[in-house]
């Protein structure tokens, strides 16, 4: 079927992102489990849960304009999981793996913010009020969470290549993160 209208690419912007969102669950599962870091960990966590409120509200957006919620594939995700998938192939440390999950989830935040502006922007147009309300209540969450990662990343202390930890207990005792 062509799209023809903006109520058309709006309908399928929200499906797109309601995808994601679902498929997003499992992954931020995932990154939580592989992260060895308390914090970045629980940042994890609260996503999952903003996340699951994500998914409500878009629910409510669907309602609102009289719809069945429905998931149309997001091959954008789909990439950004693939990606992920292909670098676990390259068998990271825990360490690696940690620093890399919070540089992932900058990038699925990027890619979920640039939804939400693009979903606010048309909703805008189509003077759909409810929805621009609920839209920007995820896009406010989703821009705290890149900014939650950030500073987790900016944070995080990554052994230089070549040296050797002579005492792992050490930088953990005395806050070090990237230690269990």
């Amino acid at each position: 079927m062509a799209l023809t209208t903006i109520d058309e690419l709006f309908e399928h912007e929200l499906k797109d992102i309601y995808y994601a969102e679902h498929r997003l669950l499992d992954a931020l599962d995932e990154m939580a489990g592989e992260t060895i870091d308390r914090d970045a960990r629980k940042a994890f966590q609260q996503h999952r849960k903003e996340t699951q409120g994500h998914i409500k509200r878009l629910d409510r957006v669907f309602k609102a304009l009289g719809q069945k919620a429905e998931a149309e594939t997001c091959p954008g995700i789909e990439g950004l999981v693939k990606e992920k998938k292909a670098f676990m192939k390259e068998k990271p440390s825990e360490e690696i793996l940690s620093f890399y999950n919070l540089l992932a989830g900058q990038k699925v935040e990027r890619y979920e913010i640039t939804a939400y502006e693009s979903l606010i922007d048309i909703a805008q147009q189509l003077g759909h009020d409810d929805a621009v309300d609920l839209l920007q209540q995820t896009l406010d969450e989703e821009e705290a969470a890149l900014n939650k990662l950030k500073q987790l990343a900016s944070e995080y202390e990554v052994e230089p290549l070549g040296e050797e930890v002579e005492d792992q207990e050490e930088p953990a005792a005395a806050g070090g993160r990237g230690r269990r």
